[in-house]
C-alpha cells in the first residue's frame, strides 16, 4: 500500500475515553450543571403540560421511550456516581408521566399504525435503548452517563425537527419548551467540555445537537407566527370564531395578524 498518500491524522496512543474526568471545583461543577438539571425538568414540566392541554405529545413519542431508558438504566441498573444517579431518578419521575402520554396521545403523530403495533414499537425501543444504554455505559466505563447522554441527544434534537414538520403546526409545542430545552442542552455540553476536555467524540456531538435546537427554534417561531399564535403567551387562545386551535387551526385575519396554515391532512384525522 506504498503507493497511497500518508494518512494525515494518527491514531492516539491512549484512548481519549480512558481519560478520567477533570478535577475541577465543585462550584464550577454544579455553575454548569445545576442549569442542565432545571433546564430539562423545566422541559419536562412544560412539555407535560402543553401535552394535556393540546392533547398531542410535547416529545417525540418514541424518544420519549429512549430518554427514559437511558435514565431508568442510569438510576436503577447500571453503576453511576451518587450525584448523577440523584438527578436521573429526579428525571424519571418527571419521564413516567411523559411515558404515559406517549402511549396516550403518540399514535395521534403515527397514523399508518394501528395502537396496538404502536404500542409494540413502542416497547420495542424501550427495551432496545435500555440494553443499549447499558452496554453503551459500561463500554465506555460512562460513569455519569456523559457519552449515551450525547449520543442520544442528536437523535433527540433531529426529532423535534421532524415533528414539527410531521404535525405542520405547532400543537404541544411552545417557545416556553423550546428554550428550556436548549438551554439544558447546552449546559450539559458546557459540563462536558469542562469535565473531559481531551474527549473529541463530545466536541463533535455538542454542537451537533445545538445547531440543531437551535433550528428547532426557529423554526417553532416562524410557525407560531404563520398560526396566529402568540409566541409568549402561557395559554392558546380560546377555541371560537376566528381562534387559534388545539391543533393550528386557521386564526381570524384581521390588522397585522397572519392567517394560519391548515394543519396537516394526519393532524386532522387523528
Amino acid at each position: 500500500m506504498d503507493w497511497l498518500p500518508p494518512y494525515l491524522i494518527p491514531m492516539s496512543q491512549v484512548a481519549p475515553v480512558t481519560q478520567g474526568r477533570a478535577d475541577i471545583p465543585d462550584a464550577l461543577f454544579w455553575a454548569f450543571a445545576g442549569p442542565t438539571a432545571i433546564g430539562w425538568l423545566l422541559t419536562y414540566v412544560l412539555a407535560i403540560r402543553q401535552a394535556f392541554v393540546d392533547r398531542r405529545v410535547g416529545i417525540p413519542a418514541y424518544l420519549v421511550a429512549v430518554n427514559f431508558a437511558w435514565e431508568f438504566s442510569l438510576t436503577f441498573v447500571l453503576e453511576q456516581l451518587p450525584s448523577q444517579r440523584g438527578i436521573n431518578f429526579l428525571w424519571v419521575l418527571f419521564n413516567a408521566v411523559l411515558l404515559y402520554q406517549a402511549l396516550r396521545f403518540g399514535p395521534r403523530d403515527h397514523p399508518g399504525l394501528t395502537p396496538r403495533v404502536f404500542r409494540w414499537t413502542f416497547a420495542g425501543v424501550l427495551v432496545w435503548a435500555g440494553l443499549m444504554v447499558v452496554v453503551g455505559a459500561n463500554e465506555f466505563h460512562d460513569l455519569d452517563g456523559m457519552y449515551t447522554g450525547m449520543i442520544i441527544q442528536v437523535p433527540l434534537s433531529a426529532s423535534f425537527l421532524y415533528l414539527l414538520r410531521r404535525r405542520g403546526s405547532s400543537a404541544g409545542q411552545s417557545l416556553y419548551i423550546a428554550v428550556a430545552k436548549l438551554v439544558g442542552s447546552l449546559f450539559a455540553g458546557l459540563t462536558a467540555f469542562v469535565l473531559y476536555p481531551s474527549h473529541h467524540l463530545l466536541q463533535v456531538l455538542v454542537p451537533t445537537y445545538v445547531v440543531l435546537d437551535v433550528a428547532y427554534l426557529v423554526l417553532l417561531r416562524r410557525t407560531m407566527l404563520r398560526e396566529g399564535r402568540p409566541l409568549w403567551a402561557f395559554r392558546r387562545p380560546a377555541q371560537g370564531p376566528g381562534a387559534v386551535g388545539a391543533a393550528g387551526g386557521a386564526a381570524a385575519a384581521g390588522p397585522g395578524r397572519v392567517p394560519a396554515a391548515a394543519g396537516r391532512s394526519d393532524d386532522a384525522a387523528a
